[in-house]
């Protein structure tokens, strides 16, 4: 199982990083830090929105909605939306002027466990987005965030690289506070 769980971070990896230009920029992930006798694990967070059906605090935002995936979010009016037929369901690719972009794959079979334990370089923990529950994993070497939704009958797999943090500030953790089932 686990060599399942380290192939579907590597192609995650590859595909975020093949969207994104490749930079020097050095960037720790918000919240709070794993510690050595925590085993690399922190702890749980939710992703929230303040409120309404999308995240107020980025109103001015553009709303995609897959009618594929049958979910919805919003993205930076600057950036560009473009989804794909994946191999295994839609491809959605989010991409900035500049720094790297954000990726949404859906999936309708379970992809491996959502939180994965003994992987190296790689801290997770559970996250909770718009009542979906899921995993949240940095991997420290590539410096990729995977966060991993179980949906109703399909799975959301949300990517980005944090070696070229995008603009705005914060734009991941904002696309993902927008996420919705539709």
């Amino acid at each position: 199982m686990e060599a399942v769980v380290t192939k579907l971070i590597a192609w995650v990896g590859l595909l975020v990083l093949a969207l994104a230009a490749i930079g020097c920029t050095p960037w720790s992930e918000p919240g709070p830090s794993p510690s050595p006798a925590s085993g690399g694990r922190v702890a749980s967070a939710t992703i929230t929105s303040t409120g309404t059906s999308l995240d107020p605090g980025v109103s001015s935002w553009r709303v995609f909605t897959s009618m594929a995936g049958r979910y919805r979010l919003r993205y930076p009016p600057e950036w560009k939306a473009k989804e794909s037929a994946g191999s295994g369901g839609p491809v959605l690719s989010l991409l900035p002027p500049k720094g790297s972009g954000i990726t949404v794959l859906v999936t309708f079979t379970t992809p491996p466990e959502a939180e994965p334990s003994n992987l190296p370089n790689t801290q997770c923990r559970p996250i909770l987005a718009d009542g979906l529950k899921g995993s949240r994993c940095l991997d420290t070497v590539s410096m990729v965030v995977s966060t991993i939704l179980q949906g109703r009958e399909r799975w959301y797999v949300v990517t980005t690289s944090l070696r070229r943090p995008a603009v705005p500030a914060g734009a991941y953790d904002r696309v993902l506070a927008s996420f919705r089932l539709t």
